[in-house]
């Protein structure tokens, strides 16, 4: 997701016919490296993104409305003096590198007009926005201050002079001719790979654009020099002049490569090198821009939330596989309350034959009859008193038993329900998945108060999956514990089948019954793969899956969320589709 010198060469070319001569009319910064510039031109009110981020700086009209924190920055503070109520005055871009100025003239403090510079540099770790008077080209302030402790080039602090970024020697590529491009390339290490020549021989080209210039080339991606022939210069020298040739015209095509759960690049041309089908075209650059970030935005805080609620959840299994595995020990201790039974029982039956101050005795076993068992004697005590130590410690143990049992039952009844609620957070897919796998914990106390979000006014209920089997048959699915609740209790008709993988945690799946009908087979074969793919069965094979009428599926008082039972099941084994069908919704 590069933004190369290309990318600012069609947000450039927008920019100027977009804000040039509009009116700066207020400034914000949201986060650290980012900052807002609201701009008024005739009737038009746009918003400049500006960010300095390491990874992720980029400039561009943005449409997205973010929160601005109650105290501005200083470096917004000083932005405020020098260019709120300015007017833009030009937009430049030095050739193909990643450095744009913005020319603002507005009043200074004694009511002269004055110009400043707003210097955007993206250029990975070292990306600044840098404010600088030009008549004395001094420093203003940048939002990344730096010494030389940070950089041999330059310092950027106030009161510096402005050093432009070091020259990287590259070639414009906007200005040469193949002669020039073949002789750029054939004086470098021919053992170099053509994607890496171009990168470090012409400004503005990203390892995009480089493997760009090789899908149309039709060159393997791992082309060295020397194993390129004639034809094969000439072939990339035209694939490099399409590219060129585009930005010469100023004809762009805005383009955002991705699939429905993730995107990857961003280009200015059009990318040969995916499959159409992971395309989509914009019409402007900052249009291609601002949807691929803000969905990056969205799926970074996606992964973020889902990160912190899988934290939570895998810390309360872990906590409880300990305080299971103790009691486990524990009824293994109450295990020998058998022993202590027979203990008794002997001293009992040879009472006449033991007397006070033995230390033990070998008395013949009335379980396993010719055989004798030593019984162990506390000699303080007497035969009788022997025998009640023993009696007691058997009913001790019994009690026991029977407590510890009950913990372990609900012990790994909460871990099974754990289990589901892992299972609900690798399957979500959006922010509201996770908004109800949250509130679900909040309810069931594994999340406290302080880590739950504000409640805001009712949220819309997320939908189950729907699917349509072969036969015509309606099939819901769960995406997580309060939504398999909502589908089977409520949603689910008494004559609809209910399917959940057998002992293995997963979604509660429906088929709606068509009235007068019974429900084909294959449309019961078809939801047991979809009730086993989302599961934590998805990559096993042969996954048992029980089905039922909903009539035979019920909620126990007191149950967790997605916690039944249920009668009268049969068991279909299926091994669940790699790629499932999409969903209706």
């Amino acid at each position: 997701m590069p933004f190369d010198g290309f990318v600012l060469a069609a947000v450039t070319a927008e920019l100027k016919d977009k804000i040039v001569s509009g009116r700066i009319i207020k400034i914000y910064q949201p986060q650290p490296n980012l900052i807002i510039l609201r701009i008024r031109k005739e009737k038009d009110n746009l918003q400049l993104l500006i960010s300095a981020h390491p990874v992720t700086g980029r400039i561009y009209l943005s449409q997205i409305t973010r929160e601005n924190p109650i105290q501005a920055p200083l470096f917004c503070m000083v932005l405020r003096k020098h260019l709120e109520g300015g007017r833009i005055t030009g937009i430049e871009q030095d050739s193909l590198e990643r450095v744009l100025k913005i020319r603002v003239e507005a009043i200074d403090e004694i009511g002269d007009r004055s110009e400043k510079f707003l210097i955007v540099e993206i250029m990975g770790k070292h990306s600044n926005i840098i404010l600088v008077n030009p008549k004395q080209n001094e420093i203003l302030d940048g939002i990344r201050r730096f010494t030389h402790l940070v950089s041999r080039h330059r310092e950027v602090l106030p009161g510096r002079p402005y050093l432009s970024p070091p020259a990287q020697n590259k070639e414009n590529p906007l200005e040469i001719d193949e002669d020039s491009f073949r002789s750029r390339l054939l004086n470098i290490p021919l053992s170099t790979k053509l994607s890496n020549a171009l990168v470090k021989n012409f400004s503005g080209f990203s390892p995009l654009l480089a493997r760009e210039v090789i899908a149309r080339t039709q060159l393997p991606e791992n082309t060295t020099i020397d194993s390129m022939g004639d034809y094969d210069f000439i072939r990339c020298w035209q694939a490099f002049q399409e590219i060129i040739d585009g930005v010469k015209s100023g004809f762009y095509q805005p383009t955002v490569a991705g699939n429905e759960r993730e995107l990857w690049d961003f280009s200015c041309i059009s990318l040969f090198q995916y499959d159409p089908s992971h395309l989509q075209k914009f019409s402007t650059m900052s249009q291609a821009l601002d949807y691929f970030y803000s969905q990056r935005e969205q799926q970074e805080l996606f992964s973020s939330r889902q990160r912190e609620l899988e934290k939570v959840v895998k810390q309360e299994i872990n906590r409880l596989a300990k305080k299971l595995a103790l009691q486990e020990d524990k009824k293994a201790e109450t295990d020998n309350g058998e022993t202590f039974r027979v203990y008794g029982e002997l001293i009992t039956a040879y009472m006449y034959l033991l007397k006070k101050g033995m230390h033990k005795a070998e008395l013949e076993n009335f379980d396993q009859a010719g055989t004798k068992l030593e019984v162990p004697l506390d000699p303080r005590l007497t035969p009788v008193e022997n025998a009640q130590v023993y009696f007691k410690k058997y009913n001790k143990a019994k009690t026991a038993k029977v407590l510890v049992e009950e913990q372990i039952k609900k012990g790994r009844s909460e871990m099974a329900y754990l289990e589901s609620v892992l299972s609900s957070l690798e399957q979500a897919v959006d922010l509201a998945d996770l908004n109800e796998v949250r509130t679900e914990l909040a309810e069931t106390g594994y999340l406290k108060a302080k880590n739950q979000p504000r409640k805001k006014s009712a949220e819309p209920v997320s939908p189950p999956l729907s699917f349509v089997s072969p036969d015509g048959y309606t099939i819901l699915v769960g995406k997580n514990n309060k939504q398999n609740d909502r589908l089977t209790l409520k949603t689910a008709g008494k004559d609809d089948m209910w399917l959940h993988t057998k002992n293995i945690p997963g979604s509660h799946v429906i088929i709606r019954k068509k009235p007068g009908t019974d429900i084909p087979y294959t449309t019961i074969e078809t939801a047991a793969k979809l009730a086993a793919f989302y599961s934590k069965a998805r990559y096993s094979s042969q996954v048992p899956v029980d089905y039922t009428p909903v009539r035979q599926v019920k909620k126990p008082a007191g149950a967790k969320p997605g916690m039944v039972i249920y009668f009268e099941q049969k068991t279909i084994y299926v091994t669940p589709d790699a790629i499932p069908p999409k969903p209706l919704s």
